[in-house]
């Protein structure tokens, strides 16, 4: 009997062991390994199967909430990465930026900024179709993956960039510059640094307007 109970505290105590690692190791290494090894270990510790149980359903819960911005809800940058490194075929790869920002969170403050980084998910979000992607890179510059014709995304995107903002209830003015490249999937620093450039390009031309390559 003492063996028995010897043995159980020791299962346990490796199980929560366990799972402190992973947990300390992040969301998405630990939503891996445990929905691999996770029902083994409740099949070795019956004791700790609600545990286990548990823990995978909670990484799994963080790990989700890891792949999408707290601000804007849509995908993180490395999410359209791992897309974009795995897709086969051609895809149209949009960036988008905002011009110039900064009176945003100077008459609105962070709060503004974030209600206008939203609204531009949201329209983003608007144009993707089926099966596409919208991610955030960082800041305010935000990535559209389609399958698409470039034509087709430029047509939609110009038309949501160029829609009125209002922040608070209050109309604003700001204007967004993106570019719009077609390419074939499977390196993703290729398919921002073909996008990046047809940005900036737009920004030089004065801004508020969507560049595509045919």
């Amino acid at each position: 009997m003492t063996g028995r109970i010897e043995r159980s505290v020791s299962c346990g105590v490796l199980v929560v062991l366990v799972a402190e690692v992973l947990l300390v190791a992040g969301a998405v290494v630990a939503d891996r390994v445990l929905g691999a090894v996770g029902p083994v270990l409740a099949a070795l510790v019956p004791a700790h199967a609600a545990f286990v149980s548990a823990l995978v359903a909670r990484s799994r819960a963080e790990a989700a909430q890891a792949r999408r911005d707290p601000v804007t809800g849509v995908f993180v940058r490395r999410v359209a990465e791992q897309f974009l490194d795995q897709a086969s075929g051609e895809l149209t790869v949009a960036l988008v930026d905002g011009d110039d920002l900064h009176g945003v969170n100077q008459r609105f403050g962070h709060a503004g900024g974030d209600a206008l980084l939203a609204t531009l998910a949201e329209r983003l979000c608007s144009v993707a179709g089926p099966g596409e992607l919208v991610a955030r890179l960082g800041g305010d510059e935000f990535v559209l993956i389609s399958r698409r014709p470039p034509e087709q995304v430029q047509d939609a995107l110009a038309a949501v960039l160029a829609a009125p903002m209002a922040l608070f209830g209050r109309p604003f003015a700001v204007r967004f510059s993106a570019g719009v490249c077609r390419l074939t999937g499977g390196d993703h620093r290729r398919a921002f640094a073909r996008a990046d450039r047809l940005m900036y390009a737009a920004k030089r031309q004065g801004g508020g307007i969507v560049l595509a390559s045919r």
